[in-house]
């Protein structure tokens, strides 16, 4: 149900441009739209919050078993919960102006002009801040993720999903209410297995198949979403460069590799370098060159599996911080040009700054603000963690799919209510909450623009509880 109103912000029930509507509409289409919001642990009170601001939430302890002999006495312990710390660092919002032409019309009409696809907007980029915060933080070690980049397909679904669910045992993670959240091109793998298709193996009667939960398996409420990180393997979208190992690189292998040989091509220390065969997110941390050729990388970790002689190399290609540095904490839009001609960053997409595990920094791309031919405006999954230079490298993600598979407790959602404008401000608001989400409607007449100005936003911080009930099915 919804919260008591804050502010009665309207005078009679003609005016289809009124607050409180529009925010109990806005939540309602921000609830129906998002997928990983809906999935995750949400920490909500009504108690009003600015950006910027840090809420406490709170994690169960791990508890112990003791045994007993009939000359003990029984040890209890505390029950507690583990505090933690979550900024209020995602202030997310659209604007419209309604001009007065428009305001003849149903509140209906509005709705369906303005309210919705503005409301889609802002829960886009919500679910793609949490899954592109849980995609970098569950990745882990080689061991503690599942499958290959791009290689996810209907005769390796089966063997992937059961590698996700023995990741998952290995770190304890609970057996019940486990999910399973894939891109697009990683449910078209999935699906065309039988144990999806068939729907007395799965026990559902089939429901499942007619919207976006897409069933049980393996002990997993699977769901496809639009907005998991995912890069389509197309060099229309990225500047990659590809070449040959020139020997074989067995499993487990660390430090330089010298049997790579990149031609005509001199990679950089934070460079994205997948090698066919292991097809992990792996980047390099040093790089050996001779007469305009690789010749040699150190990878940020073991490879997982062998690869093979003559095997494919990917390189992706850096471009570059553009502006005047960016500091800890910025938030908002970040330009990032020296791609070449029309390789630009999209949506889903890793991007990471720093070239050694100490200075690494990894973030996802959000929203694509604007681009040209040779630059892009993006936003980022969460504000920077450490200043960014003005020129400094920036490493584009590789081509494939991230998905999250956790339990409800690995991730927070923490949102409180923004405040309403003081009166006499010459602004009507209105703040709705619902299923521990709150979103703001705030409206003020424009004499300039002939029209009513309508800002719809909310207030939110997102954090890994616990990295242990989550893990990453590469596609």
């Amino acid at each position: 149900m919804y919260v008591i109103p804050f502010l009665a912000s309207y005078a009679n029930d003609n005016d289809a441009l009124i607050p409180e509507l529009w925010a109990r509409e806005s939540i309602a289409v921000l609830f129906e739209t998002m997928v990983m919001g809906r999935l995750v642990h949400r920490d909500f009170e009504n108690e009003i919050a600015q950006f910027g601001d840090v809420v406490n939430t709170r994690k169960p302890a791990d508890r112990v078993a003791r045994r007993k002999t009939d000359a003990d006495s029984i040890t209890f312990n505390d029950a507690i919960l583990n505090n933690v710390q979550v900024p209020l660092n995602q202030h997310v919002y659209e604007a419209f102006t309604i001009k007065d032409g428009e305001r003849s019309k149903s509140m209906q009409d509005l709705v369906e002009i303005h309210l919705v696809p503005s409301m889609k907007a802002v829960a886009n980029v919500v679910d793609r801040s949490i899954s592109g915060r849980m995609a970098h933080a569950l990745l882990g070690d080689p061991v503690d993720r599942a499958g290959r980049l791009l290689n996810l397909t209907s005769s390796t679904a089966k063997d992937d999903i059961l590698e996700v669910s023995e990741i998952l045992h290995n770190q304890l993670a609970p057996v019940d209410g486990r999910r399973l959240v894939v891109s697009p091109n990683s449910q078209t793998a999935v699906l065309a297995t039988d144990l999806f298709v068939s729907a007395e193996k799965r026990g559902d009667g089939g429901s499942a198949l007619e919207n976006a939960r897409m069933g049980q398996i393996y002990g997993f409420d699977t769901f496809m979403s639009q907005n998991v990180n995912y890069v389509r393997d197309n060099a229309a979208t990225r500047d990659t460069v590809a070449s040959v190992t020139t020997a074989a690189i067995a499993a487990g292998a660390t430090g330089s590799l010298t049997a790579v040989d990149i031609s005509s091509y001199v990679a950089v220390a934070g460079e994205f370098i997948i090698l066919a065969g292991n097809d992990q997110p792996t980047w390099a941390t040093a790089v050996a060159d001779s007469m305009g050729d690789t010749t040699a990388v150190t990878l940020n970790e073991a490879l997982k599996y062998a690869v093979a002689n003559g095997a494919a190399i990917t390189a992706y290609s850096p471009g570059a911080a553009d502006g005047a540095s960016y500091t800890a904490g910025y938030s908002k839009e970040i330009v990032i040009d020296g791609m070449a001609a029309n390789k630009n960053l999209i949506k889903g997409q890793l991007l990471a700054f720093g070239s050694t595990t100490g200075t690494r920094h990894t973030y996802t791309v959000v929203e694509v603000v604007s681009s040209t031919s040779t630059s892009t405006t993006v936003l980022l999954d969460r504000p920077l963690d450490s200043a960014v230079a003005d020129n400094a490298a920036a490493f584009p993600g590789p081509a494939g799919a991230l998905n999250p598979a956790f339990t409800r407790n690995c991730v927070a959602m923490v949102s409180r209510p923004l405040a309403l404008p003081q009166a006499g401000e010459g602004a009507r608001s209105f703040v709705a909450n619902f299923n521990d989400i709150s979103v703001r409607a705030t409206m003020q007449y424009d004499i300039d623009t002939q029209g009513t100005k309508v800002v719809l936003d909310l207030l939110y911080g997102v954090a890994v509880l616990d990295s242990n009930l989550g893990t990453v099915l590469l596609g």
